[in-house]
């Protein structure tokens, strides 16, 4: 924007200047004072080229002046505040230090930042790791006694799968049931064989073993007597026996639903005392009517001692026709093995029920069931000590039965 021009007659005149010129410019004296009471200031040029100009205070925005050569110009002058306006304040510090940091001093920040959360993350789960190894090894069970077992039996023990004849029980009892004519609902198992694993650990831990114990395989038929046990695979411990002339063994312990196959007269033949024959291994035919009866969450038990080897005879077991099968095809198991079955005082109430045999040898059941009494749960109670937890301490306990406990033992050896 262009400012209005103003005519010289309307700038006051300035105060006098005393100029002093050589003596050959008198002449000219008159013009200089008349230029002076006018109000413009003429100035000529001297020898030496000096240029005097006056100048003036003034709170104008602008001013026509004139300049030595006679021409008039145009002078503008600013305001403080509009100075203050037009000048650019410097920025102020930044109030955070990672706002200070230059893009090289941040990476490296990030950096390291990031490198002691790596850090903090590895020492935590390496301190978990380190305590949950601390706190199993604690509590590792020394089954038998307080003495630690020795550490390199562990690998004494053969993998395989082996056969384990089961002969004529050792001991026997059905003390935990009341009647005579119920007591032979608990009956044990003779001339049999079982099919024991010895298997590797689950990936992970190296030093376990696992066993489990099945029937023998394709055997369909329905026999009399005590069914043979299905065990999952469970760990085995060590056992180091102080009292015992059998020395080191493994040990094993686990529950599960014992059934025993009786034909339909058996309750009446005990109970008017008549001679019972033996069941064992003797089939039910399709049509035919049995009782099936259930302890449910029997213990059984194995000791394997390794320092023992077997001597059983492979024509002992003979006398059942699924050993002939079995025992042609599997090695026998090269240990002395204690097998204990033992049922769980103040357990569930044991029970037969009435069942019919299919023609796909399976059972379907007729809708009669018997509970079995027991003889006397509060002594039984009183007699039972709570079995051991896997890898806890604790110290041998007699496993002979008691007076009140249903028990099976078999030594195979």
């Amino acid at each position: 924007m262009r400012l209005p021009h103003r005519s010289i007659s309307s700038i006051q005149p300035l105060p006098s200047i005393y100029t002093t010129f050589p003596t050959n410019y008198e002449s000219s004296q008159s013009t200089l004072t008349s230029g002076i009471n006018s109000g413009t200031c003429l100035i000529s040029r001297i020898e030496d080229g000096i240029e005097v100009v006056p100048l003036e205070r003034s709170h104008v925005l602008s001013a026509p002046i004139l300049s030595p050569d006679q021409e008039e110009k145009e002078v503008f002058v600013s305001t403080s505040a509009e100075i203050a306006v037009l000048e650019k304040p410097l920025p102020n510090l930044p109030a955070c230090i990672w706002n200070r940091m230059s893009l090289r001093q941040r990476i490296l920040a990030f950096l390291t930042l990031q490198f002691i959360l790596l850090v903090t993350i590895g020492c935590s789960l390496l301190a978990v790791k380190r305590r949950s190894l601390h706190s199993d090894q604690a509590s590792t069970a020394y089954v038998g006694s307080d003495i630690p077992p020795d550490s390199s039996a562990i690998s004494e023990i053969r993998r395989g799968i082996f056969a384990l004849p089961i002969q004529v029980p050792q001991k026997q009892s059905s003390a935990c049931l009341a009647r005579m004519n119920e007591s032979i609902a608990w009956t044990c198992a003779s001339n049999a064989t079982l099919q024991l694993s010895v298997l590797p650990a689950p990936v992970g831990d190296d030093n376990a073993t696992m066993v489990a114990m099945t029937s023998p395989p394709n055997i369909n038929a329905i026999y009399f007597g005590e069914q043979m046990p299905d065990i999952p695979p469970v760990e085995i411990l060590e056992l180091e026996s102080t009292t015992s002339e059998n020395g080191f063994a493994y040990y094993f312990r686990t529950t599960y639903d014992r059934v025993v196959l009786l034909r339909e007269d058996e309750f009446t033949q005990v109970e008017k005392g008549q001679a019972r024959s033996d069941p064992q291994h003797t089939s039910f035919l399709p049509g035919k009517s049995l009782w099936q009866c259930t302890f449910k969450e029997t213990t059984i038990k194995g000791y394997i001692y390794v320092k023992k080897p077997t001597k059983t005879d492979a024509s002992n077991t003979e006398s059942n026709p699924a050993n002939a099968t079995i025992m042609t095809r599997l090695p026998l198991i090269p240990y002395l093995l204690k097998l204990v079955e033992e049922r769980l005082p103040n357990g569930k109430t044991p029970f037969c029920e009435k069942m019919l045999v299919q023609r796909d040898d399976t059972l379907s059941s007729q809708s009669q069931i018997i509970n079995l009494s027991l003889s006397d749960p509060q002594a039984e109670a009183a007699a039972y000590t709570p079995p051991p937890k896997t890898r806890m301490n604790y110290r041998k306990r007699d496993q002979d039965a008691t007076s009140s406990h249903c028990q099976c033992q078999w030594l195979i050896q």
